[in-house]
């Protein structure tokens, strides 16, 4: 391609010929959110727009402007975090995916730097399941082995996440204030992987918490993201080049995937189901 389709950098008519050649839209999702006390709010949707314009380097897709504020009430309680409520990212998703609709999208991804996004864009994909658009959610996450399966994402603003900012700006992470979170517990026998997740006597629990229940500086393991054993890698473990492998990796990645979700169609709700009969 000769340059990619970011509608940020484009003018109307530009778009309206961007249309003309492909109809599969990319939307990246982030949050403006604390990264403990070593990386920049902007994290999220920084990785995400990246992610996403190096796709668009690769595959003829149109990219968005990057959502940047998503739905992180749960860490609110350090300084600087900006959060919408689930309700307002739903209704935000589905107002922009009806104009992109209407101009001829025909399928979505939505690239996501954010966990808390999550539950808006799956209620944003139902309502484009109706209107028979098939969605796909690429979180970063769960994509890091496919470039490197010794790659994993251990937690929040770990060496992952690190690299990631490192491969965007270098000059955003300050290394020298990164360190191993130390997690907190809920007692001495409820463990706590994350604000939402609990472990007690070999069982997995949910729980409603914050951030700063478990954590003083922000960072923390997430021990869901991975069944690895290695949860000492430090932040300080990162550099730009495992950065910039993994969004090219990523992003190569994603390009093969789009051209087998460009072919999909799926049938309108009437000819499924017993309901269509």
């Amino acid at each position: 391609m000769e340059k990619p389709y970011l509608m940020e950098r484009m003018t109307w008519p530009d778009v309206q010929e961007a249309f003309e050649r492909t109809s599969v839209v990319v939307v990246p999702t982030g949050s403006t959110e604390q990264h403990g006390p070593h990386m920049p709010l902007g994290t999220d949707f920084l990785t995400a727009a990246e992610i996403a314009k190096r796709l668009a380097e690769q595959a003829e897709v149109i990219v968005t402007p990057t959502i940047s504020i998503g739905y992180a009430k749960y860490h609110t309680d350090f300084y600087g975090t900006l959060s919408v409520s689930e309700e307002t990212l739903t209704s935000a998703l589905i107002e922009i995916c009806e104009d992109l609709l209407k101009y001829g999208t025909t399928h979505i991804i939505f690239v996501n730097g954010h966990g808390g996004n999550l539950n808006s864009i799956q209620r944003c994909g139902a309502f484009l399941r109706e209107r028979q658009i098939p969605v796909a959610v690429a979180n970063y996450w769960n994509l890091t082995q496919v470039v490197n399966p010794e790659w994993m994402a251990i937690g929040h603003a770990d060496y992952i996440e690190t690299s990631l900012v490192m491969a965007v700006d270098e000059s955003l992470v300050q290394l020298d204030k990164a360190n191993i979170p130390e997690m907190k517990n809920l007692t001495d026998a409820i463990e706590l992987d994350s604000p939402h997740e609990a472990r007690f006597e070999g069982g997995d629990l949910l729980v409603n918490l914050v951030t700063a229940d478990f954590t003083d500086s922000g960072d923390m393991l997430e021990y869901s993201l991975t069944s690895g054993d290695d949860y000492d890698t430090p932040p300080t473990a990162a550099s730009k080049e495992i950065g910039d492998t993994l969004m090219d990796g990523i992003a190569d990645y994603l390009a093969r995937f789009v051209e087998e979700f460009r072919t999909v169609e799926l049938p309108s709700f009437d000819q499924l189901g017993p309901v269509s009969r």
